[in-house]
């Protein structure tokens, strides 16, 4: 089984090696950052962000011929201690025909409380397809961040925040960064792949801020070309599995 991973965000190219025609494409969106608020007031913390959405197909590929994969970035808390989280981005695969897998992003977090949004089924694109774990609200009355969403995996669907916990991936899915617990306190960055960031805790200090969204990852996994001699009986192998007059230990010297 041969495979080729790509887990940094951004443009990445994959060329088929020889007698290479499929190869199975899993995509995981990026996810979005929690929420940071800079409100003392105890009813106040940033929304947890949402988990990225997962997506697999068998996408038939040309030995040679250079396919494109983009994978998602993770959104980034925001610049100032009073910002919303920056959403993800979707990570996806083209062969050089157009986009055959699409896993979609997940949202950021609110400054004022409200959840990111999980990367959605039905904007992804795929054979099989799993949603991210929506992000938390605040934590009212306490002045706590919500949690990040987990990512999707490649065989459940992320599970949702609850408070300030992050939701627990599904098979192969990051699982969401914690809320901030409590006046100051950052929110914690989601795990890979496509784990949402949770919200800050409430608070005035500089240092408070939501977590980071993880970055989304393609993962390209192939059957291994036939050997050359494996080739070579395929050609001279007759309809019930006999070879039409070639010695065994002459096909192998070869």
């Amino acid at each position: 089984m041969g495979s080729n991973n790509a887990t940094a965000s951004g443009w990445n190219n994959w060329t088929p090696p020889a007698h290479v025609w499929s190869v199975t494409v899993e995509a995981y969106g990026g996810s979005g950052a929690g929420g940071s608020n800079n409100n003392t007031a105890a009813a106040n913390g940033g929304g947890g962000g949402g988990g990225g959405a997962y997506a697999r197909s068998v996408i038939a590929v040309t030995p040679g011929v250079v396919c494109q994969r983009f994978v998602g970035a993770g959104g980034a808390y925001g610049a100032s201690n009073n910002s919303n989280g920056a959403n993800g981005t979707n990570s996806n695969f083209n062969n050089g025909s157009g986009v055959q897998v699409d896993a979609s992003f997940g949202g950021g977090g609110n400054r004022n409380g409200a959840a990111g949004i999980e990367g959605f089924v039905n904007t992804s694109t795929g054979t099989i397809r799993y949603a991210g774990g929506r992000g938390a609200v605040k934590v009212a009355a306490s002045g706590r961040g919500g949690g990040g969403g987990a990512g999707a995996g490649n065989a459940a669907t992320g599970n949702n925040a609850s408070g300030i916990t992050g939701g627990t991936g599904g098979g192969g899915g990051g699982t969401g960064g914690n809320g901030g617990n409590g006046l100051n306190l950052n929110g914690n960055t989601g795990a890979t792949y496509g784990a949402g960031g949770g919200g800050s805790g409430n608070g005035n200090a500089a240092a408070k801020r939501g977590g980071n969204g993880a970055d989304g990852a393609v993962l390209l996994s192939w059957l291994d070309p036939p050997t050359y001699n494996e080739r070579l009986l395929d050609s001279i192998r007759g309809p019930f599995g006999f070879t039409r007059g070639v010695p065994t230990a002459q096909i192998r010297r070869r």
